[in-house]
């Protein structure tokens, strides 16, 4: 089943809702009003559309992210850094972090923060999407769109190779 659970407990009511992505959750909150403090639970949201696809992460982790992190390396002037309350904190420069950061850019974009575990097909093309702009603006680093006959391609270049390996 295609769910995401958010587990809480009920400490501070308003916590509870900022996490559900920040939106207004009128009628969830007006549930957690009646419950007392220290309520335990979890909030359950069925996505509708179907999960990414590997070809999707395929793009993002094989071409995407590898992209980026090249970029970021090359241009040797690039700190990433993240703000907690009035603390600057600099991390260290490793796709994991490239990743953390693309994500964060994403969020502050849509207003939504989301695992790649959480998104489906379409999240997913959005959130690629965005990142492939982002690079191109900020980066100047210009990635080509996804090919839906890769798997043909590479059969094709597969049986060329070994045609001629049997000469």
């Amino acid at each position: 089943m295609n769910m995401i659970k958010f587990p809480f407990t009920l400490a501070n009511r308003s916590a509870v809702t900022q996490r559900l992505f920040g939106l207004d959750w009128t009628q969830i909150a007006d549930l957690l009003s009646k419950w007392p403090e220290g309520t335990k639970g979890y909030i359950t949201f069925h996505k509708e559309g179907k999960l990414k696809s590997s070809e999707q992460l395929g793009y993002y982790y094989a071409l995407i992210l590898p992209a980026a992190f090249r970029a970021f390396k090359e241009s040797g002037d690039v700190v990433l850094s993240l703000w907690f309350k009035d603390r600057k904190v600099d991390l260290e420069l490793t796709s994991a972090n490239v990743d953390l950061f693309l994500k964060l850019r994403y969020a502050d974009y849509s207003g939504v923060y989301m695992d790649k575990a959480d998104m489906t097909m379409a999240h997913c093309a959005a959130y690629e999407d965005f990142c492939i702009r982002w690079l191109a603006q900020w980066m100047n680093v210009h990635i080509p769109p996804a090919d839906p006959d890769w798997r043909e391609k590479v059969h094709e270049t597969m049986a060329d190779t070994s045609d001629q390996g049997s000469d």
